[in-house]
């Protein structure tokens, strides 16, 4: 999946002046305030408004009518950097200079993730003995009783899924997210991502391959959120105040992204569950009514592989 939203993400160009440019434009004049302020007049708005004065008077609205548009890119860019940095490390294995962190990372939330599953295997046999052991009597086991067991293995496998669907692979909870999409589709279907999701796309809907856009925007945008959070930090060198905008962007755009994620990996899932008897079909494929097989999956994976 990490392939398919770096495929999606190619459109970021066309939002290029809503997403970017307007944000770059706010940021740059608010660095220019705080560096008017500084710390020791961290509030004084008035200082502020005899700058404004002293631009009227003079003649630096030449300079900014030049200036200003550039800073304005130059942080748009920056801030796609930082955003793309991000996406390195939410979404996919981390860089060798990182990878001893990664992996600690990675070690502990796959120690989370077993002890987790542990459990919820745990009280899932005892729940599978007990009806055993009663066999079809059903009145034997009380109602409540059954309720209550039931209710707590779903809140162990709340818990479980929390870290992970599957067992953890990447460092972060949303690389893992869309880590499991792929795992998912091939050990259900038997059909490999990375061959398939390509003919599928052009078998969707228009009305689907919106709503997958959208999904992909809101992550774009998510991710650009808590880069602007952290380029938010640079002014902090000269206004403290910006220390808490920092934190507040990043913590805001790194849920609203963790939430964009979930949201994109069920649909990305869904096509798959929807539109994957379709795509055997435009390729020609004798598929019958009812849900794709796991055979006529991995025939649909070889012949688009072409023994690649």
């Amino acid at each position: 999946m990490t392939a398919v939203l770096a495929e999606m993400g190619g459109r970021l160009a066309e939002r290029w002046a809503s997403m970017l440019i307007l944000p770059g434009l706010v940021f740059t004049l608010g660095a220019a305030g705080a560096w008017r302020l500084g710390h020791a007049h961290w509030a004084d708005l008035d200082r502020l408004s005899e700058t404004v004065g002293e631009l009227e008077a003079g003649s630096a609205w030449s300079v900014l009518v030049v200036g200003l548009p550039l800073l304005s890119v130059a942080s748009a860019l920056a801030s796609r950097s930082v955003a793309a940095g991000l996406s390195r490390l939410w979404f996919e294995p981390w860089p060798r200079a990182l990878a001893w962190l990664g992996k600690r990372l990675l070690e502990s939330r796959r120690s989370r993730w077993k002890a987790a599953n542990e459990e919820f295997v745990k009280a899932r046999d005892e729940g599978g003995a007990l009806k055993a052991e009663h066999g079809s009597d059903s009145g034997a086991v009380d109602e409540d009783v059954e309720a209550s067991r039931q209710e707590r293995l779903d809140a162990l496998a709340g818990r479980r899924n929390a870290i992970g669907l599957r067992k953890p692979s990447r460092p972060t909870r949303m690389g893992d997210r869309l880590r499991a999409v792929d795992q998912r589709v091939w050990s259900w279907y038997r059909l490999d991502p990375v061959f398939t999701w390509p003919r599928l796309w052009l078998v969707l809907g228009e009305a689907e391959q919106q709503t997958l856009r959208a999904a992909r925007d809101r992550i774009d945008a998510s991710v650009g959120l808590s880069g602007w959070g952290v380029l938010c930090l640079v002014p902090a060198l000269w206004w403290w105040p910006s220390v808490f905008i920092a934190v507040g962007l990043f913590v805001v755009g790194y849920r609203q992204t963790r939430d964009a994620v979930e949201a994109f990996a069920q649909l990305a899932e869904s096509a798959y569950d929807l539109r994957g008897a379709t795509l055997a079909r435009e390729l020609g494929f004798d598929v019958p009514e009812g849900p794709l097989s796991q055979y006529m999956g991995e025939q649909i994976t070889a012949h688009l592989r072409k023994h690649s």
